[in-house]
């Protein structure tokens, strides 16, 4: 674990993994979008490779991103989500259930604790952020991301998305931004048919959609995070860095991003 000023965050102390009690249950609470969920995916599954086999690794998440990470996690019964209501402080919520469950093997990552490292690695990318604060190889990221892909649900949506509109593989363009928050893809130089994200499927089931994709223009988000562990080697890939201009990929990824920079007017209301 990297050394940091704060180094305790709520009632509970954040444990350095290297004094986790892997013979008991691990609580962790990390940044909890969607895509801090994919993120780490591999660093939760490196971890329970080191658990004792009749112990779990319990994870703190948002109700609204539950289905989707229960599916993530669905092959691994011994990965449990501690949901968190919307309508509760989320420190607060966390630090009720480790007094309830009379844990103190509870890692936290990110969060404020991330600050100082914010602050002394200013071109790092927040994947790798994660990594060095709790001293994992940031490889554990790729190599032990996983999830089981059920390609009769990818197979569905890419005919709904792609055959059901006379397109064909590697003759259209996925674009996915986010206009109405004001995160838009200049998509006048793209020369293909374009096909947004469709909110009402799991983004977990766009993968064949993805990767049968000519080209895939994306802003940072869940959708980014999700397709570094796709099959993208047919793929052009345009990474259009508005919400985090300060902060490129870089080896953050191990594909090969096209990055686009945009004017900081359009970065600063990002």
């Amino acid at each position: 674990m990297v050394q940091l000023d704060i180094t305790k965050l709520f009632n509970v102390r954040s444990l350095p993994i290297r004094d986790l009690n892997f013979t008991q249950d691990i609580y962790i609470h990390h940044t909890l979008g969607l895509g801090d969920m994919i993120h780490f995916n591999g660093m939760v599954r490196y971890l329970l490779d080191r658990l004792h086999p009749d112990r779990s690794i319990r994870v703190f998440c948002k109700a609204n991103n539950g289905a989707m990470t229960q599916w993530m996690y669905r092959d691994e019964p011994r990965i449990v989500l501690e949901i968190l209501s919307s309508s509760k402080r989320e420190s607060d919520a966390v630090q009720r259930i480790l007094k309830q469950r009379k844990s103190r093997n509870f890692l936290c990552l990110g969060h404020r604790a991330l600050r100082p490292l914010l602050k002394s690695h200013p071109s790092t990318f927040f994947d790798q952020l994660f990594y060095l604060q709790a001293d994992v190889p940031y490889g554990v990221r790729y190599s032990h991301c996983y999830w089981n892909r059920d390609y009769q649900q990818e197979e569905r949506v890419y005919k709904k998305l792609i055959v059901d509109r006379n397109l064909s593989e590697r003759a259209y363009a996925f674009v996915h931004d986010d206009p109405s928050r004001g995160f838009e893809v200049r998509t006048d130089s793209i020369r293909f048919p374009i096909v947004r994200n469709d909110i009402t499927e799991s983004i977990f089931h766009l993968g064949l959609l993805l990767e049968r994709a000519a080209e895939v223009h994306c802003m940072e988000s869940s959708i980014r995070c999700m397709i570094e562990s796709l099959d993208m080697k047919h793929t052009k890939l345009y990474y259009h860095n508005f919400r985090y201009p300060d902060r490129p990929l870089g080896t953050a990824t191990e594909l090969d991003w096209n990055q686009i920079e945009y004017p900081s007017e359009q970065s600063a209301v990002a």
